[in-house]
């Protein structure tokens, strides 16, 4: 069989591996980077994957060098795993992050839903799963990370003006409030700035797998510097099933999807209690999760039950009794993180004509949903009670001549509309959009 004839073989066998997330073969997704074949029958192939830690490395090695000795004539296949390199800001400072592999933002847009614990915890769980951990906290004024690490005062060490971290149990870990102690950090904005660049650029992180970026509650100074100054590879957004957390998601996705940071998804904390008694799930604020994603058509990561012996996360141990909720969580940012990078979600596109919002699929079909019908679909939570998921807002008090002012493409999986009626927190995932259209004669 003659080498062209050969390595045609190989591709089409190369196509018939699909990559679960991109719902695309590895060929066409742009995985492989070379192929050779050697006289004896070896295949030396270089896949590059979108992260390092991509979870589906053992499926696709497994199933490419089944189907490849599969072919007449190969003996033997040798793959070389790579990956895409992350993007990066241009700033003098940005040579700490350079050997971090991803990046990414804990955050929270209400403060009390258990937001620094989950990112401590959550930090001890890929240090158990293999993986080179670090943990910064952002919040400059309220700092939680010492005490959940047990070292109110550590010794932080400066070495040619770089900031070494502290390693608690194999876990790097740098915060203002192992500086500061039991102090009030009070300081103006300007300042906050400078120290937040301090603590990103300055700190000498080495090599790692995954940096967790613990930012403060709300959409301030320290967000904003942050999100300007470091290519993150998404933001993960906690939130509890009350009314006031959901209008906070919203605020959220806006202020990421502005300054271009991908949401992974939404976890949602305080989900439910287990009964020492009946042993049942008991949900505090109503099940919430499947409105949560109802609403901004964002995945769920997890749901986090309320959780005892969440109190101190300074041990390797720490929450390792809840890895049957750790490890699904692991999993699924890596793959959205992968299909990130990938680039491979498009948007519909989106045009007003007349009274009605039309939207392009992009796979050759269409909708048009009228502008007053849009409006009074709204599921936000001004718009839609929380326990009841019956509508708030009474049809007859949507202005007939409504009209969007605004409309904010977010990411792969909704729009953002500001509406003539100064409602600005309206966000329609496309699914909710397509099934919209369908009740539409």
């Amino acid at each position: 069989m003659s080498f062209e004839i050969l390595k045609s073989k190989i591709f089409e066998q190369l196509k018939t591996v699909i990559d679960p997330d991109l719902r695309t073969d590895i060929v066409t997704a742009g995985f492989i980077k070379s192929v050779s074949v050697t006289e004896e029958g070896r295949v030396d192939l270089t896949i590059e994957l979108t992260i390092p830690t991509c979870p589906l490395q053992s499926k696709f090695k497994t199933e490419i060098e089944r189907k490849l000795l599969s072919i007449e004539g190969i003996q033997k296949v040798n793959i070389q795993f790579t990956s895409r390199k992350r993007g990066g800001v241009s700033v003098p400072q940005q040579n700490c992050l350079s050997n971090v592999q991803s990046v990414i933002a804990i955050s929270a847009c209400k403060g009390g839903v258990g937001k620094s614990t989950l990112a401590s915890f959550f930090s001890r769980a890929l240090q158990r799963s293999g993986f080179k951990v670090g943990l910064m906290d952002l919040d400059i004024y309220g700092p939680s990370l010492p005490t959940l690490m047990n070292r109110p005062h550590a010794d932080v060490a400066i070495i040619d003006e770089r900031i070494m971290p502290v390693e608690v149990d194999g876990l790097l870990t740098m915060s203002l409030g192992y500086i500061l102690g039991d102090a009030p950090a009070v300081l103006r904005g300007p300042l906050v700035s400078t120290y937040t660049s301090q603590l990103i650029h300055q700190t000498e992180w080495g090599p790692l797998d995954f940096l967790i970026i613990d930012l403060p509650p709300g959409t301030g100074d320290i967000q904003l510097t942050l999100l300007q100054q470091v290519q993150l590879d998404g933001a993960i957004i906690i939130t509890t099933p009350q009314t006031l957390s959901l209008v906070d998601v919203a605020r959220g996705i806006l202020m990421f999807e502005k300054l271009h940071v991908p949401v992974l998804g939404i976890v949602e904390n305080l989900s439910y209690f287990i009964c020492d008694g009946c042993g049942k799930q008991h949900f505090l604020f109503g099940n919430g999760t499947g409105d949560l994603q109802k609403r901004f058509g964002l995945p769920i990561l997890a749901k986090i039950p309320l959780l005892s012996n969440f109190q101190n996360a300074s041990t390797r141990t720490a929450g390792a009794d809840y890895d049957d909720i750790w490890k699904p969580l692991i999993d699924q940012i890596q793959r959205e993180i992968g299909k990130r990078r990938a680039n491979a979600l498009s948007a519909p596109e989106l045009k007003i004509q007349e009274n009605k919002l039309v939207v392009d699929w992009k796979d050759g079909t269409y909708s048009s949903i009228p502008l007053i019908k849009l409006r009074r679909a709204c599921q936000c939570a001004y718009c839609v009670d929380e326990l009841t998921g019956e509508p708030v807002l009474k049809p007859e008090e949507v202005p007939e001549d409504i009209k969007i002012e605004q409309f904010q493409i977010l990411g792969h999986y909704a729009v953002s509309i500001f509406w003539s009626d100064g409602h600005t927190s309206s966000i329609y995932p496309w699914d909710f959009l397509k099934k919209l259209s369908l009740t539409i004669s």
